[in-house]
């Protein structure tokens, strides 16, 4: 494949600490293409969980987007056939340090090669998984995983999440179908890589529909490795997420509604998430949202959690936002406590 030099050589200073960058994809005489991206988020806040004892003030990464820099590409093979690639790694911006934690790779966010044409796309390799990506679809907070809170009763350890495994899949096949009549499907099946359990995997089916105002998600999976299970004792938890979302012009409204099921701990845990977002002015947009997770146990206490959140994020161009939040939590058992915060994002 013969990418021009220069945009390599980009990605090898933004790594190495130099001043050279990408903004558009770089491309070849072959028709093949290279592009330098990415996304930098901090905020200062004061956060405090309902079940924590102290309030903490801090300067974190990651209030409205995960941070995170990456290099894709793709090269022409004729005939409508192309082939693709995608490297992604996320970054703490507060510390400088790889990864969302210290057990990340250091591609964490995406790593994985494939084929697209008219039949659609084909990929291998490490990939967000598609429940992921629909839970922070169908949010008016975009998938903040520090203030949203559908994202926070269902991915964050902190908030005795409702989704076990990773938002990221490693070895993972994937196929997309193309879009038909504002249809279009996910399938993916990653491989546990467990000699002495070949059946070991997850697996995970997305419908997705988007016509006009209206769009809808349906996704269903099953995990049987990643975070949460590897030697816990877990072997299986199956969820389902059924969500939609409807832009009203003057208002977005969004919902959405999931089940997960741990039978090794007998557990069942409802979500059910309500929000809209709200235009103001050209450049501002104001949002609200409310979540509740009901977690019934045979073997323990049912516990119940509470967020709702209110912010504002204002654009100060097409690259840059500034955000205001509030977050309030309430867990069963404890009182009522707020967290509070204000940053800024930056794409490049």
């Amino acid at each position: 494949m013969q990418t021009s030099f220069s945009a390599y050589a980009a990605a090898v200073a933004l790594v190495a600490g130099g001043t050279m960058a990408v903004h558009a994809p770089t491309r070849a005489a072959d028709g093949s293409s290279v592009q330098l991206y990415g996304l930098v988020d901090a905020y200062v806040g004061s956060m405090r969980r309902s079940d924590q004892l102290a309030r903490t003030l801090v300067v974190n990464s990651n209030g409205m987007t995960t941070s995170y820099w990456g290099l894709r590409g793709s090269e022409d093979l004729g005939g409508g056939l192309k082939a693709l690639f995608t490297l992604e790694s996320f970054f703490q911006t507060d510390s400088g340090s790889n990864g969302r934690n210290s057990a990340d790779p250091f591609l964490s966010r995406n790593a994985w090669v494939g084929l697209a044409g008219g039949f659609g796309q084909v990929t291998a390799g490490r990939q967000t998984n598609r429940l992921f990506v629909a839970s922070g679809q169908f949010d008016p907070f975009g998938g903040s995983l520090q203030f949203s809170p559908i994202m926070l009763q269902t991915w964050q350890v902190a908030y005795d999440r409702a989704v076990l495994g990773d938002s990221v899949w490693n070895n993972t096949v994937q196929y997309t179908s193309p879009t038909i009549g504002g249809f279009r499907a996910d399938v993916s099946y990653g491989f546990g890589e467990q000699a002495s359990d070949h059946g070991r995997s997850n697996k995970s089916l997305a419908i997705n529909y988007a016509q006009g105002p209206f769009a809808a998600a349906l996704v269903a999976q099953t995990v049987q490795y990643g975070p949460g299970l590897d030697g816990t004792g877990i072997t299986r938890q199956t969820a389902v997420l059924a969500a939609a979302s409807y832009d009203l012009g003057m208002a977005k409204v969004y919902g959405q509604w999931q089940r997960a099921r741990t039978p090794d701990l007998g557990t069942r845990a409802n979500t059910a998430q309500l929000g809209v977002g709200i235009p103001v002015g050209a450049a501002g947009r104001f949002m609200a949202s409310v979540a509740r997770t009901r977690r019934d146990a045979s073997n323990a206490d049912d516990s119940r959690r509470t967020n709702w959140a209110v912010g504002y994020d204002h654009q100060l161009s097409r690259r840059t936002d500034l955000y205001a939040i509030y977050l309030s939590d309430k867990l069963s058992g404890h009182g009522v406590e707020g967290s509070i915060g204000a940053g800024i994002r930056h794409r490049f």
